[in-house]
């Protein structure tokens, strides 16, 4: 009788063993790419001239890719990118960025009042009016 009862109930476990299917990363990144929003290009053309050199994954400045990483960034969740704009917009109000040492040396890397302007406007979750 036992043997009758053990039968099916292994059967019946094989089959969900058989069906579970295992979520891959690549399935992952897909789907938290398509929950990111797209960076206005106006705006990555800021980031890539301005930003960029300093805050990337290959950085060396290890501070500079510790605070932020725009390859982590472009990556991340919609939720995280949002508390991350939130932050650029607060370093960009107190002029912290990019730090007066950096602009002694690249006096070129200094925002302009355009380039600001587009950055604070984006970080900051605003529509620009056409």
């Amino acid at each position: 009788m036992k043997k009758l009862f053990l039968f099916p109930t292994l059967a019946i476990i094989g089959l969900l063993f058989f069906q579970a299917t295992i979520k891959t990363e690549s399935d992952t990144e897909i789907v938290e790419h398509s929950m990111a929003p797209e960076m206005p290009a106006n705006v990555k053309a800021v980031v890539d001239q301005k930003c960029y050199g300093c805050h990337n994954a290959e950085s060396k400045n290890d501070k500079g890719k510790a605070k932020l990483d725009w390859d982590a960034f472009e990556a991340a969740k919609k939720s995280k990118q949002m508390a991350t704009m939130g932050k650029i917009t607060e370093v960009l109000e107190s002029g912290d960025m990019p730090p007066a040492k950096y602009l002694e040396n690249k006096p070129e890397g200094k925002l302009t009042e355009a380039e600001l302007a587009t950055l604070m406007e984006w970080s900051a979750g605003k529509k620009k009016s056409k």
